[in-house]
């Protein structure tokens, strides 16, 4: 009855290097059907009732809810809080929680899908399928189904944009309609957002020490997003901070290191440019790279940060001569997860 679905199918081969890069660089597509398909899901009435948000969600999943709760707290609208993990907060009674799995099989998401469920949670399931879905079509929850991408975090347009259009439908978040179509519409700039991915991925393959991704306080979640993708694409370790708190601590570390490399996330509005330019200097950088997060809003200088470490990462792995795509130690983890926990019990 609740299902809305945006789906393209990928195909079940293996995705070839570039075919991988070309799928970020087309993101533009997957983000205006899935705001699309957000806006068209129609939630149960007493949803619009809530009186919070919980996501759920591990990885890029549970990305997508960092962006929603520092996008609620800058433009308003209901409290968002982010469960990275199997047990949703016992408070979630009569909350809206979404339960975000792009494989639809993440044991961690599943198990905190029931038992948010059970206490009295409205759930939402965000997925391509798998279990996820199976299970809220049969307690008859709502089930919005999303586009599938060559791998999980390539899909994170059609995790963000289909949970802003819902929760935009519902009136739950303030963010001008303007703001999202300026988003969507700078995902369309691609020989420039090439351009600066390539000069960031030079950087990245010709600096030496440890990488930091520092971002301004709104914009911690692109810093947390950009590791991530340099992580699992890249193969790359790197820590992320934000100004101010990084001012009250780390910066006493990184300015006795020496060999700290710094990657600036600058939207390029006051006070945070400052802020972040000052604290930059502060800690003495054996390297510093500054990738101007483009646009005329938060929400679209967020959805270009994230575009550009995603472009970024996949394009240094290629230079480098690695394949972005394979994730084997996550997956030796995931089962892990499946022999030691009991994360799989949806009832």
């Amino acid at each position: 009855m609740w299902r809305v679905s945006s789906t393209v199918p990928w195909g079940a081969c293996a995705v070839a290097r570039g075919e991988f890069y070309g799928y970020y660089l087309g993101w533009a597509g997957p983000a205006r059907r899935a705001y699309a398909a957000g806006l068209a899901l129609e939630l149960p009435s007493g949803y619009s009732r809530a009186d919070c948000v919980v996501v759920c969600g591990m990885g890029g999943s549970g990305a997508a809810g960092d962006y929603l709760a520092a996008l609620s707290a800058a433009y308003g609208g209901l409290p968002v809080y982010v469960v990275k993990s199997a047990e949703p907060p016992r408070w979630v009674r009569g909350c809206l929680v979404y339960a975000v799995s792009f494989s639809g099989n993440t044991r961690e998401t599943l198990n905190c899908a029931s038992r948010a469920y059970r206490l009295g949670g409205y759930v939402v399931a965000v997925t391509t399928g798998g279990r996820l879905a199976a299970w809220a079509r049969r307690v008859g929850v709502p089930v919005a189904v999303v586009e599938e991408a060559p791998a999980p975090r390539a899909g994170w347009p059609q995790l963000f944009y289909t949970l802003l259009g819902s929760l935009k439908a519902a009136g739950l978040i303030q963010v001008p309609g303007g703001h999202v179509e300026e988003s969507i519409q700078l995902l369309g700039e691609r020989e420039r957002a090439e351009a600066e991915a390539r000069e960031l991925a030079e950087w990245l393959q010709g600096s030496r020490g440890s990488l930091v991704v520092l971002a301004p306080e709104p914009y911690y979640p692109v810093a947390v997003r950009t590791r991530s993708e340099l992580a699992e694409n890249a193969k790359l370790t790197a820590d992320a901070a934000q100004v101010p708190e990084a001012g009250h601590n780390m910066l006493e570390a990184w300015a006795r290191s020496g060999d700290t490399r710094i990657l600036l996330l600058d939207p390029g509005e006051e006070p945070w440019s400052t802020l972040l330019h000052q604290a930059a200097g502060l800690a003495r950088p054996a390297s510093l790279h500054v990738a101007r997060l483009r646009g005329g809003s938060m929400l679209s200088r967020m959805v270009w940060g994230t575009w550009l470490a995603g472009l970024a990462s996949v394009r240094y792995a290629l230079d480098a001569g690695l394949d972005p795509e394979p994730v084997k130690t996550i997956k030796a983890f995931r089962r892990v997860v499946e022999e030691t926990t009991g994360w799989d019990a949806l009832d």
